[in-house]
């Protein structure tokens, strides 16, 4: 959708990409949940929850950190070069 509009990322800050996230799943969020349903998966769907959601972000975070404290990945500034380590 930004591209179609000619914006990038960053260009947005992170407030209004994440507020922009939101919008998203607000109007896209309930036709993915009920493709998945049509499909015939069997999940708790009181446990729903989406990538940004306060817990699961937080639980995120904690993973990232870990896995880098122990090498296993790291930040660099080129797509190209970015990425996760072989074990």
């Amino acid at each position: 959708m930004l591209a179609s509009e000619g914006i990038k990322r960053v260009e947005l800050g992170r407030d209004e990409f994440e507020k922009r996230v939101w919008e998203w799943k607000e109007k896209y969020g309930g036709t993915i949940t009920n493709q998945i349903k049509r499909l015939g998966a069997s999940y708790d769907w009181t446990r729903e929850c989406f990538t940004l959601d306060e817990q699961l972000s937080r639980a995120v975070i904690e993973a990232f950190i870990r896995l880098r404290e122990k090498g296993l990945i790291y930040q660099d500034s080129s797509l190209e070069t970015c990425g996760i380590q072989e074990v």
